[in-house]
C-alpha cells in the first residue's frame, strides 16, 4: 500500500537522475576525444592535399560567369549536400546511436549553415571586389574557411544545446569536434569548386 503523496516510481526516476547525467557526461567526454582525436588524424592526413590545392592556380570562369547567385547556389547546395552526409554520421558516433536525434540535429545544423554560407560567400565576394582582390591564395583561403565555420560556431551552438539538452559548453565541445574536419573540407571543396566552375568575378 502506497502512502498518501507518495509515489515510487517519482522517487526512483529522482535517485537515477544523478547516475544519469554523469554517465552522459562521461559519454559526451569520450566521444568529444574520440571525434577531436579522428579529425586531427584527418586533418593530417589531408594537410598534404589541402597545400597542394590551395597554392594550385583555379581557372577562369567555366560556368556561371554571367549568373554569381546561381554560382553561389550551386556551391551552397553542394556543400552542404555533403556537410549533411558528414554531420549525420559524426554525431551518430558521437551521441552513440544513428537515430532520429542525430539525424534531427543534423539537418536542422545544415539549414542554418547552408542559409549563413550563401551570406558569407556574398558579403566575403563583397570585401574581394572592394579590396581588388585578384585570385586566390592559401591566406585568402583560409580566411574564408574560418570566417564560414566561425559563423556556423555562433549560431549552430545554442540550437545544438537546445535540441540534444545540453550545456552551451558541451554543445560548444560537440560542435568542435567538427569544426577541425570541416575546416580542411571547406578549404578543399571551394577549391575544388573553384577548379571546375573557376573563380567568380569578384577575384578575377
Amino acid at each position: 500500500m502506497t502512502a498518501p503523496g507518495h509515489n515510487p516510481s517519482v522517487h526512483a526516476h529522482a535517485v537515477s537522475l544523478p547516475e544519469a547525467s554523469a554517465t552522459a557526461h562521461e559519454v559526451l567526454a569520450t566521444a568529444q576525444v574520440t571525434i577531436t582525436q579522428a579529425a586531427a588524424r584527418i586533418a593530417a592526413a589531408t594537410g598534404q592535399l589541402a597545400t597542394v590545392v590551395t597554392q594550385a592556380k583555379p581557372r577562369d570562369a567555366r560556368f556561371f560567369a554571367t549568373t554569381p547567385v546561381l554560382r553561389r547556389i550551386a556551391f551552397v547546395i553542394g556543400y552542404e549536400g555533403l556537410s549533411l552526409i558528414f554531420t549525420i554520421f559524426v554525431l551518430g558516433a558521437l551521441l552513440g546511436h544513428g537515430g532520429g536525434e542525430s539525424t534531427l540535429t543534423a539537418v536542422l545544423v545544415t539549414i542554418t549553415a547552408t542559409a549563413w554560407n550563401y551570406v558569407w560567400n556574398l558579403l566575403y565576394e563583397m570585401i574581394e571586389r572592394r579590396r581588388g582582390m585578384r585570385g586566390r591564395g592559401i591566406w585568402s583561403r583560409a580566411i574564408h574557411a574560418f570566417g564560414y565555420e566561425g559563423g556556423v560556431l555562433v549560431f549552430t551552438v545554442p540550437l545544438v544545446a537546445f535540441i540534444l539538452g545540453v550545456s552551451l559548453l558541451e554543445a560548444f565541445a560537440i560542435e568542435g569536434g567538427l569544426l577541425v574536419f570541416f575546416l580542411v573540407f571547406t578549404l578543399v571543396y571551394t577549391w575544388g569548386f573553384d577548379r571546375v566552375c573557376g573563380l567568380p568575378a569578384s577575384a578575377r
